[in-house]
């Protein structure tokens, strides 16, 4: 059946589709990584990292519905967490480990994240 066969055939190419931007998702993911600490993770800096321009990755992290400011705040926010929770390292340190230049950034980023002070959480995840 020639419309069956169209059917699947658009399928599949949605679906790599799909794969392809969630693959940009991850890409974003480890350029952001290997950024972090530096200070100098932008959207342009990652896009550069990845060889596309700054407009091409928001737009395709819009297709993805996501956001590069997303995706950043929630690398962030796992790294903190789990810096917090599974490390002695200072409250200080952790800010310049998740790419914050201010401790009072940080510190409402993360009460925004957790409704928590990263004291208080890191408190309640080491105490259990």
């Amino acid at each position: 059946e020639p419309e069956l066969l169209q059917l699947h055939e658009q399928l599949a190419i949605e679906k790599l589709q799909e794969l392809a931007r969630y693959d940009l998702v991850g890409e974003v993911r480890r350029a952001i990584g290997s950024t972090l600490e530096s200070g100098e993770t932008t959207l342009e800096t990652v896009a550069a990292q990845l060889n596309i321009t700054p407009r091409r990755l928001r737009t395709q992290l819009s297709e993805a519905n996501t956001s590069f400011q997303q995706i950043l705040s929630d690398y962030r926010c796992r790294l903190a967490k789990k810096l917090l929770a599974n490390t002695n390292e200072s409250v200080e340190r952790i800010v310049y480990l998740t790419g914050f230049s201010e401790p009072s950034t940080f510190y409402r980023a993360f009460k925004r994240w957790t409704n928590e002070t990263p004291v208080e959480y890191r408190k309640r995840k080491q105490h259990r």
